[in-house]
């Protein structure tokens, strides 16, 4: 590229987007289009795409990043944003972003991702950028790295306070849900770094129905009320009523208060002063323990007849 001819207004704008300038911002600075297209065809500029063009410096990554993010407009996601935030991905040599759901998924050079839910509070500032924070991008990440890499980069995450525990629950259980790409795999992740880590109550009613149906064991009564129980938290998650044997699973995050454990065993043993048996299980035994889970529960059946 020729040396540029750029006036004050443009090296200024240029110099704060990485050597960019889009065509809009080129008119408000004075110039017209026919001016633009001569620096075109002299090489002063070079033209990337979507009218955004390279003032001075060569295309590299990070002028990729910010010309699909002055163009589409985009915010830097997965890897790209792991990078610019010191999250890791090293070894990735591509650039990434995320637009919302229905804008234009194609930029030169760039990955584009589109989201429905790409809201504001999970976008921060990296390099300059807009980047998804490392929450999300870690979110992000489950889709496209494989667990190992992963559980490396959380555990450097949290140990520089990076990201905490209950950010990486709460943004599964509030993005997490059957299908989501990523989903799945960032649920194992928690596992593996996350105390005590069980998936939200409704994810574990469903793999203990799936678990029932696959052991061949009849099915219980959903969310049955129980007499000695309060109307507000009176139901339990599953129940054998002609068995009298209750099963709870416990989808309470690690931060589970004494209160709330004590609770538990209030209601339990009022359950069992009224004649019926208890069974708790957590997420890691629904998942880890499948066979142990229907052996007790088929154990209990078959005690009560």
């Amino acid at each position: 590229m020729a040396t540029p001819t750029v006036g004050p207004k443009i090296r200024r704008l240029a110099e704060s987007q990485n050597g960019l300038i889009t065509g809009d911002q080129a008119i408000n600075a004075g110039l017209s289009r026919s001016t633009i297209r001569r620096r075109i065809e002299s090489k002063e500029w070079e033209l990337l795409e979507n009218d955004i063009y390279l003032v001075y410096g060569t295309r590299s990554k990070i002028v990729y990043l910010w010309a699909a993010v002055l163009a589409l407009p985009a915010v830097v996601s997965h890897q790209s944003a792991a990078q610019l935030q010191g999250l890791g991905c090293q070894s990735f040599t591509g650039a990434v972003v995320t637009v919302p759901h229905r804008r234009s998924n194609r930029f030169v050079e760039v990955r584009v991702h589109q989201s429905t839910d790409l809201h504001r509070r999970y976008v921060t500032r990296a390099a300059g950028l807009p980047a998804t924070n490392p929450v999300r991008t870690m979110f992000d990440l489950a889709s496209v790295t494989e667990i190992d890499q992963l559980r490396s980069m959380a555990q450097k995450a949290l140990v520089e306070r990076r990201v905490t525990f209950e950010g990486l629950t709460e943004i599964l259980e509030e993005l997490g849900r059957r299908g989501r790409p990523g989903t799945t795999r960032f649920r194992e992740l928690l596992e593996d770094v996350t105390p005590g880590y069980a998936a939200p109550e409704s994810v574990m009613e469903e793999r203990m129905i799936a678990l029932l149906n696959e052991g061949g064991l009849p099915m219980p009564t959903l969310q049955l009320p129980l007499p000695w129980r309060s109307p507000t938290k009176g139901r339990v998650d599953f129940a054998y009523q002609d068995a009298r044997v209750i099963i709870e699973c416990d989808g309470r995050r690690w931060h589970t208060t004494m209160e709330a454990f004590e609770s538990d065993r209030r209601r339990d043993n009022l359950a069992q002063l009224n004649g019926w048996r208890v069974l708790r299980f957590t997420w890691k035994d629904l998942n880890e323990t499948p066979v142990r889970v229907l052996y007790q529960i088929a154990e209990a059946l078959r005690q009560a007849a």
